[in-house]
């Protein structure tokens, strides 16, 4: 049986290991930002008026960072008097960065599928009442006791508060996974289609970059999503359970950023001849032709 000196240093070097991952996303993120900083410039600058389009950017780019200082501060300094009014902040600005993020993917699945009403119509349904889900779980986390989860003295012991906050947590991220998964679905199906219909393996760069982009950042938000909710519900030492949000948070916020980027670059060849309604991105009209032409 350990005795309690061994028991204290085992959560000292606990508490290290849930610094590190509080902080190390921060670091990814900056890390991003002055690789990306050039092409931010030109999408923000390309227009003198913004759409919806650089709303949805910002809030992907610029809210994950703010969710995750917040989160990475109350770690290190968990005793601070401000630590209620981090934890609001962080909840507030992951909504906005998560559902900015999906409508993105939302709108480039949109893309691919704009001339088909019938698959049009589900997807936003669907993500009408994903984001719908992840706002009743938003609301619901301001009514924790948000001072229990905030103790005068560091303490490894859970209490039925912040298990509610992470139930609420899970049910937040399970909902975004599940539409993360619905997007890697009519992708493939969409590709698919496309192959069946031209009988061609090669399509437009335009199509190419929509549809892998599609394909790289729902994957990989998924399997991020999936890795943070197995942690919210497995009966780990209670500041385990949210060691992958910081990560998932950023995750969204830097491929949605590449992903636009990614777009600006491929629709300045000038293949793209449609632009799809509310978001200022300019799709191939006929992927048949567009097909051909290469």
């Amino acid at each position: 049986m350990a005795s309690p000196a061994e028991d204290y240093v085992q959560w000292l070097y606990q508490e290290q290991v849930i610094k590190y991952f509080r902080v190390a996303p921060i670091s990814i993120w900056v890390f991003d930002f002055c690789l990306t900083l050039s092409d931010e410039v030109r999408l923000l600058g390309s227009r003198k008026r913004w759409d919806l389009t650089h709303i949805l950017y910002i809030l992907t780019r610029y809210f994950p960072v703010i969710s995750a200082l917040c989160a990475a501060y109350n770690t290190l300094m968990p005793t601070r008097p401000e630590c209620v009014a981090l934890y609001t902040t962080s909840q507030i600005t992951i909504f906005f960065a998560m559902s900015a993020s999906e409508a993105l993917l939302l709108f480039r699945t949109l893309a691919l599928w704009h001339t088909q009403k019938l698959v049009r119509i589900p997807l936003i349904g669907i993500f009408i009442v994903v984001v719908g889900v992840m706002f009743v779980c938003t609301v619901i986390s301001s009514t924790v006791n948000l001072k229990s989860i905030c103790p005068e003295t560091p303490t490894s012991v859970p209490n039925p508060q912040a298990t509610k906050f992470n139930i609420v947590i899970v049910g937040a991220c399970s909902s975004a996974a599940f539409f993360e998964l619905v997007i890697i679905f009519y992708t493939i199906l969409y590709g698919s289609s496309l192959r069946a219909r031209t009988g061609l393996r090669s399509t437009s760069r335009l199509v190419s970059v929509v549809t892998q982009g599609n394909m790289l950042y729902a994957l990989s938000l998924f399997v991020v999503s999936i890795v943070n909710i197995t942690f919210y519900v497995l009966p780990l030492y209670m500041d385990w359970n949210g060691l992958f949000i910081n990560f998932q948070c950023i995750l969204h916020g830097v491929m949605a950023a590449r992903i636009l980027f990614e777009l600006r670059d491929a629709l300045s060849d000038g293949s793209g001849i449609q632009t799809f309604t509310g978001t200022g991105i300019v799709f191939a009209s006929r992927f048949g032709a567009s097909a051909e032409e290469h």
